[in-house]
């Protein structure tokens, strides 16, 4: 079965971590709106036990929380091999050349500045649960062929 782009992107789950909750209503709001699932999270704590407990496909992290912000939350994310590869989009108010460069250092994928518009919002998150869906069937077509390959190694015997 052929998957479009769109099917792709709409497909993924995203955790959406915000400590405002005007800003969580609305990236979830435009989100939902594309038919995209959200979970939310208001502090990096939370963020930190949903991922260990649900599969997420993309993470949207603010950059300035009270207790945990968004670089100590990063970086947990990055420490813990079950939870290293999701693809983190960083966002803040705090748009300097400065803490862009360093978010994607430290691993993010992408940096958002707010205030961000819906539609490039949602042009963000799309690019990147399709580069996700991508992945995952990359995995599964390797998987695939190892195993075809390695049968029929074992049935050229000598």
């Amino acid at each position: 079965m052929i998957t479009t782009s769109m099917e792709l992107a709409a497909s993924g789950v995203v955790l959406v971590v915000d400590d405002t909750e005007d800003n969580l209503i609305f990236v979830t709001h435009s989100l939902r709106r594309a038919g995209i699932q959200c979970l939310t999270a208001s502090r990096g704590w939370q963020c930190l036990e949903i991922v260990r407990n649900r599969r997420v496909d993309l993470i949207l992290l603010d950059l300035l929380m009270p207790q945990m912000d968004g670089w100590t939350t990063l970086a947990e994310l990055r420490r813990d091999p079950a939870t290293r590869d999701i693809p983190v989009i960083m966002f803040s108010c705090d748009d300097r050349l400065v803490v862009r460069e360093r978010a994607m250092k430290e691993g993010a994928v992408d940096f958002l500045p707010r205030p961000v518009m819906g539609d490039t919002l949602l042009a963000c998150v799309k690019t990147h649960l399709q580069a996700v869906a991508r992945a995952r069937a990359l995995d599964v077509f390797d998987r695939d062929l190892e195993s075809t390959l390695s049968r029929a190694a074992g049935s050229c015997g000598p």
